[in-house]
């Protein structure tokens, strides 16, 4: 017999005290990607879909980081919905911005971790936002042979596959961790608060006989 079959029947109130914090899920797909990558580059397996992956990697790296900021301000700002909406619909930069200002923690965008920001967001808009990219110069004179002409056409790389390469993943993912630590240290809040999870209560409101009648709790 199940234990559906087996409980009575009541009515209760079900209250559901649970928050989902997706950066940690994020976070955990950037380690899994980063460790693949890495192997197939230390390693000289270079595996096909490499580059696949990588594209997959700093995707997963820059909506981690995001996830962090937006996991940090929704910790302050809740209890005002106005100000957290401004927060949210702000620029990744400009939340990183927000929230060292309010922890006190300076920034230099010249330098890393931070100025890995700016190029990292870039690279991930060209992946959310995909659209056509037509050459920059359409007709160019040059001097040379025939063959180099056609060299030219076959070693084009998009834009964001000039971006790609293996060194700026792998700095991006160590910076992004660094940006992470360094506001979450200065918040001062304990890291197991953003960890999704929480709490179900059960209040019982009346027992419910097998002909429907209630009888209060």
């Amino acid at each position: 017999m199940s234990d559906q079959q087996e409980q009575p029947l009541i009515r209760a109130l079900v209250t559901n005290d649970v928050i989902d914090f997706p950066h940690n899920d994020l976070e955990n797909a950037a380690w899994f990607l980063h460790q693949r990558v890495k192997r197939g580059f230390e390693n000289k397996e270079r595996p096909d879909g490499i580059f696949l992956d990588m594209i997959a990697l700093v995707t997963m790296i820059s909506f981690a980081l995001e996830g962090y900021a937006n996991a940090l301000g929704w910790q302050w700002l809740r209890d005002d919905p106005k100000e957290w909406k401004a927060f949210e619909w702000s620029r990744v930069a400009k939340k990183i911005e927000t929230l060292a200002a309010r922890y006190g923690l300076a920034i230099d965008w010249s330098q890393r971790p931070f100025s890995t920001v700016e190029p990292l967001v870039a690279l991930r808009n060209m992946f959310a936002h995909p659209k056509a990219a037509p050459a920059a110069d359409r007709e160019r004179i040059l001097v040379g042979r025939h063959n180099d002409f056609v060299k030219l056409l076959r070693d084009h790389k998009p834009e964001y596959e000039r971006l790609l390469t293996w060194d700026f993943a792998d700095q991006a993912y160590e910076d992004v961790d660094a940006i992470w630590h360094r506001l979450l240290d200065a918040s001062g809040l304990n890291p197991f608060h953003l960890q999704s999870g929480g709490s179900q209560g059960v209040e019982l409101l009346a027992h419910i006989g097998p002909d429907g009648a209630e009888t209060l709790a």
